[in-house]
């Protein structure tokens, strides 16, 4: 079993380390309640209390520099981000963090649908046009179909590039 222990973020001055052990990263939740501001028991509780979270709950050993190694109470990354939507706390970094993540989300998200909402509408009347041809050639609709089809094939590639740059985007809000 390999086992590799790396920093995973710098979040109000704290330290937030993650084990990966064979692909799998273990992120611990003590450093992450401290960043945040957040009591580590109750929070804790919570988890072990939760149906999918205490079932997902491990203890993994990690030596964190200067320490011996220790044993902390941690989350499969799979399962981090829907939790930290979960803590419920008055603690300001906290509700900072929620602010930003919400923004993200949306800013995110809301790109992406406007975008490809775009250019489906581009496709559509594309696509219109190519029908409109076929249904009335004539020697000059030759040219118009060969021009609408260049723009549906020019928007196709874009609803392609659109959509790949949205799924490497997603995959990088997971990468550490």
């Amino acid at each position: 079993m390999k086992k590799d222990i790396k920093k995973f973020l710098e979040f109000n001055g704290k330290s937030i380390y993650f084990l990966a052990v064979d692909g799998q990263y273990w992120i611990a939740i003590k450093p992450i309640m401290e960043a945040l501001g957040v009591e580590y028991t109750r929070q804790f509780k919570n988890l072990k209390e939760d149906k999918i979270l205490g079932a997902a709950l491990a203890l993994q050993p990690m030596q964190v520099p200067g320490d011996q190694t220790r044993n902390y109470a941690c989350l499969p990354e799979f399962f981090i981000y829907g939790w930290l939507f979960s803590i419920q706390s008055a603690s300001e970094e906290l509700a900072n963090y929620k602010w930003e993540c919400y923004r993200i989300l949306y800013e995110h998200f809301h790109g992406a649908i406007l975008g490809r909402k775009e250019l489906l509408s581009e496709k559509v009347k594309a696509q219109i046009e190519v029908d409109t041809c076929m249904n009335t050639m004539n020697p000059d609709v030759a040219f118009q179909l060969q021009q609408a089809n260049k723009r549906l094939n020019q928007v196709n590639a874009k609803l392609r590039e659109l959509d790949a740059k949205v799924m490497e985007e997603e995959k990088t809000l997971f990468d550490t």
